[in-house]
């Protein structure tokens, strides 16, 4: 008990340290070195009282009991859960560090692995450090760990940040999705990242076998929806659309995963529009995948040209009579004016058949 008081007044120390950095007027994106330093210091800390924690602590605790302790140790505050008139908020609310949380959670078989997650406020958001413990004998070890890199700009952080442990396979292996969103001052357009990591024995910093970044729009308080499996995982989140008049549309990433290989498959998107917004803002070498075969030559060519103009306004999506999963997509290009028509097929299994000047009469 003595290394958890230790390190839960080193946690302490280092976030009076963030407490006390200066703080811009709400709209500094720049992270002093001084900052740098002190949020690399808070991050090691935690860990360090997380650690502490979980070496004493039952295989059968519950996530609740967890949570709750290590709040109690490390004086773990946040505005959500307590009432002050404006008047009477402290005099740190805003400062770096102000805000602490912990998250735990279980997964798998009990018990299984637990997450525990400590999130704490920088300017204009939040950074989060994530550590998941697997069962040795009768106690816990850290098996992986994750964290942002020292950034210079708030946006380098893990903010909003969410993730998930996948079931083990028939080899006991498995992995960890995570997903944060760039933090900023003056928008709620971002960044959204997500990657997908393999513990690896003997150390916790875990192997990347994949990682993604996409633009978001998270003004409807959704900032991304993530599932995994035992060999696949998916992202939802809204983002914006090549038509400048749909402000934003529902982005899907999903991918299966055989063994550290990592690839994109269906569902690409929701509806035959979206996918048709899909398959231009994408590089041809995945567009190609969501073609027809027999049409991969001429589609390049057209593809590129799409993609270059970039913008179109939707003017019709009709389903045709030849069969029930073909639908025709038609746009009029932004910069040129022209007419365009995608020809779709396979629902939800979708892919492009041909690009044509003019509608079909079917």
């Amino acid at each position: 008990m003595t290394d958890i008081a230790q390190a839960a007044a080193s946690v302490d120390r280092e976030r009076a340290a963030l407490l006390a950095l200066p703080v811009g007027d709400g709209l500094q994106t720049s992270v002093s070195r001084d900052a740098r330093r002190a949020i690399a210091a808070m991050k090691a800390k935690l860990a360090d009282l997380v650690n502490a924690y979980m070496a004493c602590a039952p295989l059968n605790d519950a996530p609740e009991t967890i949570e709750q302790d290590l709040s109690r140790l490390a004086h773990a505050f946040t505005l959500e859960n307590r009432s002050y008139r404006n008047e009477e908020l402290p005099k740190d609310a805003g400062h770096y560090g102000f805000q602490l949380t912990f998250r735990a959670k279980t997964w798998g078989d009990d018990p299984g692995t637990i997450g525990i997650v400590a999130d704490f406020s920088i300017e204009c958001g939040s950074d989060a450090l994530l550590l998941v413990f697997a069962p040795t004998g009768t106690r816990w070890t850290e098996t992986l760990r994750w964290q942002s890199k020292p950034y210079a700009e708030v946006s380098g952080a893990l903010g909003s940040f969410d993730y998930a442990v996948s079931p083990a396979d028939s080899s006991g292996r498995w992995y960890v999705a995570v997903k944060s969103i760039a933090p900023w001052c003056s928008s709620t357009w971002s960044l959204i990242r997500y990657a997908a990591l393999r513990p690896v024995a003997g150390r916790v910093e875990p192997r990347t076998i994949h990682a993604g970044e996409d633009a978001i729009w998270w003004g409807g308080e959704d900032f991304g929806q993530l599932t995994v499996g035992q060999d696949e995982f998916e992202l939802r989140f809204h983002a914006a659309s090549i038509d400048p008049g749909v402000h934003n549309r529902v982005w899907i990433r999903h991918f299966r995963i055989v063994g550290d290989s990592v690839a994109r498959i269906a569902p690409l998107a929701l509806s035959p529009r979206d996918f048709a917004d899909e398959w231009i803002i994408s590089p041809w070498r995945e567009a190609s995948q969501w073609s027809a075969a027999d049409a991969r030559r001429s589609l390049k060519p057209k593809h590129e040209q799409l993609r270059k103009i970039g913008f179109f306004s939707y003017q019709s999506l009709r389903r045709c009579s030849d069969r029930p999963d073909h639908y025709q997509v038609g746009l009029l290009g932004d910069n040129d004016r022209t007419p365009r028509y995608l020809h779709i097929v396979g629902e939800p299994g979708y892919r492009v058949t041909a690009v044509s000047a003019s509608p079909d009469a079917s």
